[in-house]
């Protein structure tokens, strides 16, 4: 549980620093440029906690597979319940973030910004989500496969798990079913 907490910690601080590197960019557009160390600090700063982030997710997926060959059924649950749950707000504030910066992109362009290969660049964002949402998947598909080992599911359901688990809200939603239908062993 601890290896989520520090995921998580680690989640929130990233976006910490990109929202506080966006402001600093969006004041230096406005402000005369005094501060031009700053941005390199929160450059510094992000390329670290991302760093970071890459590590933890390693260690996620290290930790899941021990449980899974332990048939840890419980510390594997409630691993995916935290980890799911704890992500939902980044992945919210994520989207809102990008949601905005597009939109500000194509309004001061006057919608010119689709024509040229800018919105290429909203695809990493995207891609890096995307890593988020596979690494927190390491636990509800070690959950599955222990449900599976333990015949608890079947084949076509452990695959149906399996593929909710990479797609984004589907994989919360799955987490939701897999949690109301698979309580606590004492």
């Amino acid at each position: 549980m601890k290896n989520v907490k520090n995921t998580l910690i680690g989640l929130y601080f990233n976006l910490f620093i990109v929202i506080l590197s966006l402001l600093f960019l969006l004041r230096g557009l406005t402000h005369s440029n005094m501060y031009a160390w700053l941005k390199w600090i929160f450059v510094f700063a992000l390329i670290v906690s991302e760093t970071f982030n890459i590590v933890f997710a390693g260690i996620n997926a290290v930790n899941s597979f021990i449980l899974l060959k332990n048939s840890d059924y419980n510390s594997m649950r409630k691993n995916m319940k935290a980890l799911k749950f704890g992500v939902i707000p980044y992945f919210v504030i994520n989207f809102i973030i990008y949601a905005l910066l597009f939109l500000l992109f194509f309004a001061a362009s006057r919608g010119l910004i689709v024509f040229t290969p800018i919105p290429l660049l909203f695809l990493i964002p995207v891609f890096f989500a995307y890593l988020t949402v596979i690494f927190t998947s390491s636990y509800g598909i070690g959950f599955s496969l222990i449900l599976y080992k333990e015949k608890r599911i079947k084949t076509g359901k452990l695959v149906l798990h399996m593929l909710l688990q990479l797609c984004f809200v589907l994989d919360v939603i799955d987490t939701i079913i897999l949690v109301s239908k698979n309580k606590v062993v004492k």
